[in-house]
C-alpha cells in the first residue's frame, strides 16, 4: 500500500472514531436517556430537556410567578442521592464525615443529615472523580424538573393521592414515620422519583421572602440569605401542602437533619 493510500486509510479511520465518539456523545442529551458517568457508585441521571415553564404560584413566598427559560438540557439525579452513594465518598476520602441513618437503614434509602458544606463535599468529589461538573440545582432547575411539563400542584394533579408520595398524612407505610428506600414510588413523567414528599431536597439558592426580582434563566439566587438555603419537595415529615412543585422554604445551610437530602445535577458539556 502506498504513502497516498495509507493517509486516506489513516483519516478514514479517525473520521470514524470522531463519528463515533460525536455519536455517543449526541446520544447522551437525548432527553429522557437515563445513564451513569461510572459503574455502580455513580448517580443515575436522566437528561432534562431545555425549555420554559412558569416558576411559583399565588401562595405569598411562591409569588410572583415567573417564567423562566431554560436554555439547555442538563441531567439530574434520578433519584435522591443515597446512603450507598454518599458512603463510596467517605471511604474514598473524599467527604469527612459518614453520616447517621437513625438506624433506619443505609444502601438505597436517601442520605440524610448532612450539611451544606458535607453535600458539597460530595459534589466535588464526584466532579473531580468523573470529570464532569456536578452540582446542586436552583430552584428553578429544580422546580421546572419536578413539574416535567404540568402546570398542576403536583406532576400528577392538583389532589394528593393517597399511597403515591411519602408525606405525612399520605397514608403509606413511611408517612409520619421515616424515609422510603428510593424508587419505592412512581417517577414523574420525565423519570425523576421521590420530587414530591420522602426527604426535602436542599437547592443551590441563597433564601428570599419570595420571587420578586428571581433571574428568568434558571440561575441560582444569591442576592438574599446565604446563611439560610432554599429546599424543595416536602418530607415524610411534612404535610401534603408542602410536597407540591412550588412549595418553597428555609433552612440554615450549616443545619443537618433527618427530614433534609438532596439531588444532583450533573451539568452536560
Amino acid at each position: 500500500m502506498g504513502a497516498g493510500a495509507v493517509a486516506r486509510a489513516l483519516l478514514v479511520s479517525l473520521a470514524a472514531i470522531f463519528s463515533a465518539s460525536a455519536a455517543s456523545a449526541a446520544d447522551v442529551l437525548i432527553p429522557g436517556k437515563i445513564f451513569r458517568d461510572c459503574a455502580d457508585i455513580c448517580p443515575e441521571l436522566v437528561v432534562i430537556p431545555q425549555g420554559a415553564f412558569v416558576m411559583g404560584s399565588d401562595e405569598k413566598a411562591e409569588s410572583p410567578r415567573v417564567n423562566v427559560t431554560i436554555a439547555k438540557p442538563f441531567a439530574m439525579g434520578r433519584f435522591e442521592t443515597t446512603f450507598d452513594e454518599y458512603d463510596a465518598c467517605v471511604d474514598a476520602g473524599g467527604c469527612a464525615k459518614k453520616p447517621f441513618d437513625r438506624d433506619w437503614g443505609r444502601g438505597r434509602r436517601p442520605v440524610h443529615t448532612v450539611t451544606l458544606v458535607e453535600i458539597e463535599q460530595y459534589l466535588d468529589w464526584m466532579s473531580k472523580k468523573t470529570g464532569h461538573t456536578y452540582r446542586l440545582p436552583s430552584e428553578e432547575e429544580w422546580e421546572y424538573a419536578a413539574r416535567a411539563g404540568t402546570t398542576t400542584d403536583y406532576w400528577f394533579g392538583n389532589i394528593m393521592i393517597a399511597g403515591e408520595v411519602n408525606c405525612r398524612e399520605c397514608a403509606t407505610e413511611w408517612s409520619a414515620i421515616q424515609s422510603a428506600p428510593v424508587g419505592t414510588f412512581k417517577p414523574n413523567p420525565w423519570g425523576l422519583y421521590d420530587v414530591h414528599g420522602n426527604l426535602n431536597e436542599l437547592v443551590a439558592d441563597c433564601w428570599t421572602i419570595d420571587h420578586k426580582g428571581a433571574p428568568t434563566d434558571g440561575s441560582a439566587r444569591k442576592d438574599g440569605d446565604c446563611k439560610s438555603r432554599v429546599f424543595k419537595g416536602g418530607a415524610w415529615y411534612y404535610n401534603p401542602r408542602a410536597s407540591r412543585s412550588a412549595w418553597r422554604a428555609r433552612n440554615d445551610a450549616r443545619v443537618a437533619s433527618y427530614v433534609f437530602g438532596f439531588r444532583v445535577l450533573r451539568e452536560i458539556d
